[in-house]
């Protein structure tokens, strides 16, 4: 009876020696995403045209990275992290600004932005003007 509580016990310190181990895999994979923060237009304002933009990312983001689009109505545009003005402040964080070749002069726009820290660590934010 004790070779058989020994082999039990055996089993459950195995058993949860991997456990550990397996957890402790999971953290060094730890993902701090992007933040992005202060949108200019703000979100949900009232603005007489859209043709510019800009906001701020936080230090982990890649500047490589970063992607801007712009949906309204049925149209779309796209910006590279070549087509944005990106800035490096002294805190670390990113100062993202772009301008449109048209304005937008009427209806609704989604501003999204995309960009990561490492490699399968990405965030997607944005907000919604109104223009009016």
């Amino acid at each position: 009876m004790n070779i058989r509580m020994l082999g039990v016990a055996a089993l459950l310190i195995a058993g949860l020696q991997s456990a550990h181990a397996y957890n402790s895999g999971q953290s060094s994979g730890h993902c701090d995403k992007p933040v992005f923060s202060e949108f200019q237009p703000a979100t949900n304002k009232y603005t007489q045209s859209l043709s510019e933009f800009s906001m701020l990312a936080s230090a982990n983001t890649v500047p490589s990275s970063i992607h801007v689009k712009i949906h309204f109505g049925e149209r779309e545009i796209n910006f590279g992290p070549h087509d944005l003005e990106i800035n490096v402040q002294k805190s670390g964080r990113l100062e993202i600004s772009g301008k449109l070749d048209r304005p937008i002069e009427h209806g609704f726009a989604r501003i999204s932005v995309t960009g990561h820290s490492k490699p399968s660590c990405e965030k997607t934010d944005g907000i919604l003007v109104r223009i009016q």
